[in-house]
C-alpha cells in the first residue's frame, strides 16, 4: 500500500483512544465516544444514546474505512482510493467497489448530526486532492490536537498568526522562534521549539519549505472556521472559488487574490492572461499544478523504464 499503515482493532476490540490535553479537553478533530460508536455501527450504550439520525448504511467496508482514515488524518485522493480498494479487498473482495463520491457520502450521512465529515480539499501549492476527517464544530486550537502541551499549542497560534498576517502566507521559522518569550505556560527554550514545530510537521498541521512554515491542507480543512471567525481582518479569500486562501497570487492593481490552482485553471488557455476582477494584465507566471493524467502517465512510463534499467546490470 505504500507506506500505508493498514492496521486496525477488529471490530469488537474498543475504539483507539487518544491521549487527553492537558485538563482533560478531548481533542475535537477526533470523534467523542459516542459517536465512534454510531460511526462505526455498533449500538452505543443507552447513556450515550441520542437521537442520532442515520441515512446511510455502513458496511465492515466503511468502518475500516473510517477507522484507518481517522489513523492517518489527511489523505491525498490516490492514497484514499487505494484504501477503500483494500477495505474491500479485506471484507467484501467480491463486491463491485463504489465510486468514491457515493462512498464517502454513506459515512457523511451517518456522521452528519455528529458535526464530523470527510472533507475534500487541494493542496494549495499544487492543487492536489486531498481527504481530511474534520470536526466541523471546531473553534479552538487548543482542542487542535490531543499530544501538544499548553505552551506548545501557544506556539501554534503565534506561527498562525504570523501566517494568516504575512502577504505571502508563510512565516519564517527565526520569526516564530522570537516569540518563544511570550508563550503561555512552561518556558520554552528556542532549541525545543523548533523541535515542536517539526512535530506540528509531522502531524500535518504545518508545511516547512526552506526554512518557512505554511498551514497543511489538514490545518485549512479542519480550522477554517476558527480563521474566519478569528482573523476577520486579516483573512484572505480567493476569487474565483471563494475558499480561505493562505498562499496564492494577488493582482497589482486592484488587489484580489486567487489560489495557484485556480490561477492556473483560470488561465489555461490564455496566451495573454488579465486579472478577472478589473482585467489589467496579470503580472505573474501562471503556475503549473497537479494533473491526475499526466501524473498517471509518468507513472506508466518510470515502470516501464525500470525492467530495461535492470537488465543493463
Amino acid at each position: 500500500m505504500g507506506g500505508l499503515d493498514l492496521r486496525w482493532q477488529p471490530m469488537g476490540a474498543p475504539y483507539p483512544r487518544s491521549p487527553r490535553l492537558e485538563g482533560g479537553a478531548e481533542p475535537s478533530f477526533l470523534p467523542s465516544s459516542s459517536s465512534v460508536w454510531t460511526a462505526l455501527g455498533r449500538c452505543a450504550p443507552p447513556s450515550m444514546q441520542g437521537n442520532t439520525r442515520r441515512t446511510g448504511v455502513m458496511t465492515d467496508v466503511h468502518r475500516r474505512f473510517l477507522q484507518l482514515l481517522m489513523t492517518h488524518g489527511v489523505l491525498e485522493e490516490c492514497d484514499v482510493k487505494r484504501l477503500q480498494k483494500h477495505c474491500y479487498k479485506v471484507h467484501d473482495c467480491n463486491a463491485t467497489v463504489e465510486k468514491l463520491e457515493d462512498f464517502i457520502n454513506t459515512i457523511n450521512s451517518v456522521l452528519e448530526s455528529l458535526y464530523i465529515e470527510i472533507k475534500k480539499g487541494v493542496t494549495e501549492d499544487d492543487g492536489r486532492p486531498i481527504y481530511a476527517l474534520v470536526n466541523l464544530a471546531t473553534t479552538s486550537v487548543s482542542k487542535m490536537a490531543s499530544d501538544f502541551a499548553e505552551n506548545e499549542l501557544d506556539l501554534f497560534r503565534k506561527a498562525l498568526e504570523l501566517i494568516i498576517d504575512s502577504d505571502t502566507g508563510f512565516a519564517s521559522s527565526t520569526n516564530i522562534l522570537n516569540l518563544v518569550d511570550q508563550l503561555k505556560g512552561k518556558k520554552m527554550r528556542k532549541k525545543e521549539a523548533e523541535h515542536v514545530l517539526q512535530k506540528f510537521v509531522q502531524n500535518k498541521w504545518l508545511i516547512e519549505k526552506e526554512g518557512e512554515f505554511t498551514l497543511h491542507g489538514r490545518a485549512i480543512l479542519e480550522m477554517d472556521q476558527y480563521i474566519r471567525e478569528t482573523y476577520p481582518d486579516a483573512v484572505k479569500v480567493c476569487n474565483i472559488c471563494r475558499s480561505l486562501l493562505i498562499q496564492g497570487q494577488s493582482c497589482e492593481t486592484c488587489g484580489i487574490r486567487m489560489h495557484l490552482p485556480c490561477v492556473a485553471k483560470y488561465f489555461q488557455s490564455s496566451s495573454e492572461p488579465h486579472c478577472p476582477h478589473c482585467n489589467d494584465y496579470w503580472p505573474h507566471e501562471v503556475p503549473e499544478v497537479f494533473d491526475p493524467e499526466k501524473e498517471r502517465e509518468t507513472g506508466m512510463s518510470r515502470s516501464n523504464k525500470r525492467p530495461s534499467r535492470s537488465r543493463q546490470h
